[in-house]
């Protein structure tokens, strides 16, 4: 009832809660950035002033913040149920879909394509684009077959632990073992801090964070750090892409 009220206020266009770049300013961020475990960040929204202060108590929160606890309790139920999902499911409760379609749209949404054109450089952006389509097509057709194991009472236990390891292996795909420029900690490709700011996530932020700095440094040094993290997010991407098909576990 909570996030309804805000939302018919604040952003009535949404008709489900909005889904957005995972940061890195929390315990989750080894679990992400280095293994490719995927990761949720609850949050309540409010006036939260004193966040990192040392007014920030109890008092406060159950007072000002968050008078009554309400927000409190009702994200304290959220978790509680999605781990309760996680745990007794027998297929993973997760959409590669939702996935998949989420990338593609915010890459296509940028001006990614318009800026290598622009730059001259001879930079194949086709890579990364069939890659992600290949993503999404892949995506669909996993989901596809995955509602009709669910409702198949024949299934088989094997069958649905390929599944189940199929989802896994998508989100570790994007793990770049050298990790991004300047920063092997982050192993994640496609979700990891930007460089411009370390506290928020961003998609495929080396991609994007050395076409920023190629445009504001024009050499060849940082056009060819371009060219190599474009082939990079292609490789994961196709390597995620890959995870969900088919032919990794043949019937």
């Amino acid at each position: 009832e909570q996030w309804d009220a805000l939302t018919k206020e604040e952003h009535p266009e949404l008709t489900a809660p909005k889904i957005g770049d995972l940061g890195s300013g929390s315990d989750y961020a080894a679990f992400i950035n280095m293994a490719g475990v995927s990761c949720i960040d609850l949050t309540i929204v409010g006036p939260y002033y004193t966040y990192h202060t040392e007014y920030d108590n109890y008092h406060y929160l159950s007072n000002y913040a968050d008078p009554g606890m309400k927000g409190t309790k009702a994200v304290a139920e959220v978790a509680a149920v999605i781990l309760l999902e996680l745990a007794s499911e027998k297929l993973v409760p997760l959409d590669a879909s939702s996935y998949s379609n989420y990338v593609n749209d915010k890459i296509s949404s940028s001006s990614l394509e318009k800026d290598l054109a622009a730059s001259a450089k001879d930079i194949d952006y086709g890579i990364l684009k069939k890659s992600l389509a290949k993503f999404v097509e892949n995506a669909r057709e996993y989901e596809d077959s995955r509602s009709k194991l669910l409702e198949d009472k024949s299934r088989k236990q094997m069958d649905m632990r390929r599944f189940n390891d199929q989802m896994l292996q998508m989100e570790r795909s994007f793990i770049y073992p050298p990790g991004l420029p300047n920063r092997p900690q982050n192993r994640h490709i496609l979700i990891a801090p930007s460089i411009l700011n370390s506290y928020s996530g961003s998609v495929f932020p080396g991609l994007f964070d050395s076409l920023t700095l190629a445009k504001e440094i024009d050499t060849d040094e940082n056009w060819n750090q371009v060219k190599k993290q474009l082939t990079i997010a292609a490789w994961v991407t196709k390597a995620a892409a890959r995870s969900l098909s088919s032919e990794v576990f043949p019937n």
